[in-house]
């Protein structure tokens, strides 16, 4: 009796399991072809919900928090099924290292490390889409002596796939990555515009 009964609950899960997996790929086909029939609300409500669950998500370890901030910051411009472009806010990596506040890593440093973790994220961890080419902005904010909020652009860079492909994804330096992507470099050329040469607007 006691194992027949147990027979019957494992039989009853596996149905449960069963039936969730199912249902889970009905779903991903369903988010796959309405995204490929061009429905554009359905685009956005997949990268709003991606980009919740990044921002609830935690941290790698050993990710300065600097880092971590600037992607958390994640803001959509612009998208279609083909190209995806958003834009980041980055600040200084300063940490209090021996009870004193130092700054580790200027905020054109950490917009690079947060730009390429973010190419990284939007090629191969948004679901049910695969974008050819992504473009990520990004900027700082400051305030002004009148008390005015204003931006700094630091960066911006697009990339295909088909180039992010043949980047060293492990090993790689994010300042070299970055040269061989389209990047225009705030700390190199102050002139930086994020509009021009767009991937998308």
């Amino acid at each position: 009796m006691g194992l027949g009964l147990a027979f019957i609950i494992i039989l009853l899960m596996a149905g449960v399991v069963g039936f969730a997996v199912v249902q889970a790929m009905f779903a991903a086909r369903k988010w796959r072809s309405v995204i490929a029939a061009g429905d554009y609300q359905a685009l956005l409500q997949l990268l709003d919900i991606t980009f919740d669950e990044w921002r609830n998500s935690r941290p790698p370890r050993r990710m300065p928090p600097s880092d971590w901030r600037a992607l958390h910051s994640v803001t959509l411009v612009a998208a279609n099924q083909q190209y995806i472009r958003v834009s980041l806010l980055a600040d200084a990596d300063v940490q209090v290292v021996e009870g004193s506040r130092k700054e580790l890593s200027n905020q054109y440093v950490v917009a690079r490390r947060a730009t390429v973790r973010m190419v990284e994220k939007l090629l191969y961890e948004i679901p049910h889409v695969k974008f050819d080419a992504v473009q990520v902005d990004v900027c700082s904010e400051y305030r002004t002596i009148s008390g005015e909020t204003k931006q700094q652009n630091l960066l911006t860079t697009h990339v295909a796939r088909s180039v992010a492909a043949l980047s060293d994804w492990d090993y790689g330096n994010p300042e070299d990555m970055l040269l061989e992507w389209q990047t225009q470099d705030g700390e190199k050329d102050l002139n930086i515009n994020p509009d021009r040469d767009a991937l998308i607007h």
